[in-house]
């Protein structure tokens, strides 16, 4: 499995704030239920700087594979829901 990545230009430092299995938060901090973000969507693990393009290839590659493992064990878990 793959998939093409294309260069660009831009990128972004600041998004949906996240856990570590990339499930998006609320702002008191619970969970919004069935809903995750990754890359650009996401909150930069670089503490709101942009070093450069591309920067936010690997955290998006990263939190999406673990965010697809963290909701195909929720479906696992609660196959009815």
């Amino acid at each position: 499995m793959g998939f093409k990545v294309y260069l660009g230009d831009i990128g972004a430092s600041c998004g949906l704030v996240t856990d570590e299995n990339a499930q998006v938060l609320r702002e008191d901090g619970t969970h919004v239920p069935g809903l995750y973000a990754c890359g650009n969507d996401m909150d930069s693990i670089m503490a709101g700087t942009y070093p450069g393009p591309g920067i936010t290839i690997g955290p998006a590659m990263t939190f999406g594979f673990v965010a697809a493992r963290h909701a195909a064990r929720q479906v696992a878990a609660n196959p009815c829901v």
